[in-house]
């Protein structure tokens, strides 16, 4: 579920939608930009070939449904 606001909220489930495939990292190499009523991944830095697309779900997000906190690739190494 991506939050626009406190009344709307987009669902990713759907296969068609990409943006279900980027995973989160607190470190990430892209940002989320509204355009229009849309959901865009905006890269942040230069994204290599093979790399993974991340971006920061939110710490809400993170609190919510990763139960054992954040294990991405930068938390991990802590």
């Amino acid at each position: 579920m991506f939050e626009i606001s406190s009344r709307w909220s987009i669902d990713g489930a759907g296969r068609d939608n990409m943006g279900r495939y980027a995973n989160h990292a607190c470190k990430p190499n892209a940002e989320s930009v509204l355009i229009r009523g849309k959901v865009f991944l905006k890269a942040i830095r230069r994204i290599q070939p093979g790399e993974e697309i991340t971006y920061d779900y939110g710490r809400e997000y993170v609190k919510l449904f990763f139960k054992d906190g954040c294990r991405c690739a930068a938390c991990r190494v802590k």
